[in-house]
C-alpha cells in the first residue's frame, strides 16, 4: 500500500515537472513573440510620424499651390 503511494506521488511529481517545463518553454517563446512585436512596433512608429510628416509637408506645399492659384484669378 505505501509503495503504491509512493507510486502515486512520484508519477504527480514527474507529471508537475513535465508540466512546468512546458510552462517555461511556452513562457520563452510568449517573452520572444513580445520581444519581435515590440520591435515591430517601434519600426512601425516611426514610419508612421515619417508619414505624417511628409503629409504636412505635402499639405503645405498644395496650400502654397492653391494660394498663388487664387491670386492669378484676381
Amino acid at each position: 500500500m505505501a509503495e503504491e503511494s509512493f507510486e502515486l506521488i512520484e508519477r504527480k511529481i514527474n507529471d508537475l515537472v513535465q508540466i512546468v517545463d512546458a510552462l517555461k518553454k511556452d513562457k520563452a517563446n510568449l517573452a520572444e513573440e513580445v520581444s519581435r512585436m515590440e520591435g515591430e512596433t517601434k519600426e512601425l512608429t516611426k514610419k508612421l510620424s515619417e508619414l505624417m510628416r511628409e503629409r504636412g509637408e505635402v499639405k503645405d506645399r498644395v496650400e502654397r499651390i492653391l494660394s498663388r492659384l487664387d491670386a492669378i484669378e484676381l
